[in-house]
């Protein structure tokens, strides 16, 4: 579950080095320190980018100026499908213990769902404007893949997801979700750590068990 833009924040860094060597090999004269330094511009650009995107966001003192919230982490969730929902018999009409595990730069999430029968991967995302004082609300879309041993009754499918945090540093959060099985239902998440290194159920459970 790799950082989504990693691969841009390389790309602006190799550019703006690539013009600064590319000025020197032709033969570019610069002859004053105000010319020397604009040839470095867009390395100083690149750099700057990438080290907004990592960490700079969300350092102490910026925070507040930010709507954007940090969500990186282990979140202990509970998910309580509504009595609507479509659940083939044999499956759990919950609560459901569930394990979110977020990664996060400014630009780029990444959410992994862990549960005990399946696990959920989110494809898309955008973050609703910011209102009234309160953070930014993440959207996503999700593809969930059941475990070999309960497909049977519960097959792959896609879903939408909605977190609404109140502050830019949550600890808790409450979002709702539904799917293309016409299921649906609320789900209630607690910061447990800001690991992210959690490969299955079980793993994220031993975490934070222990």
């Amino acid at each position: 579950m790799g950082r989504p833009t990693f691969a841009v924040r390389i790309t602006a860094t190799a550019v703006g080095g690539v013009y600064t060597i590319a000025m020197f090999l032709a033969g570019v004269h610069l002859d004053t320190g105000v010319k020397k330094l604009l040839a470095f511009l867009p390395v100083a650009a690149g750099v700057g980018l990438s080290l907004w995107d990592t960490w700079f966001w969300r350092a102490p003192g910026v925070r507040q100026f930010v709507k954007r919230p940090w969500l990186e982490g282990t979140w202990v969730t509970e998910l309580q499908p509504t009595v609507e929902s479509h659940i083939p018999e044999g499956g759990s009409r919950g609560p459901i213990e569930a394990y979110v595990v977020i990664r996060q730069s400014f630009w780029g999430i990444a959410v992994r769902q862990y549960t005990a029968e399946s696990t959920s991967n989110s494809r898309t995302h955008f973050w609703q404007p910011a209102t009234l004082g309160m953070p930014e609300g993440l959207v996503f879309t999700y593809e969930n893949l059941p475990k070999q041993e309960v497909q049977h009754r519960s097959e792959r499918h896609f879903g939408t997801c909605q977190f609404d945090p109140t502050t830019s540093r949550p600890t808790e959060i409450s979002g709702y979700y539904f799917t293309d099985r016409y299921t649906k239902g609320d789900m209630t998440l607690r910061l447990y750590d800001r690991t992210t290194g959690h490969e299955s159920f079980a793993a994220a459970r031993r975490h934070c068990l222990r």
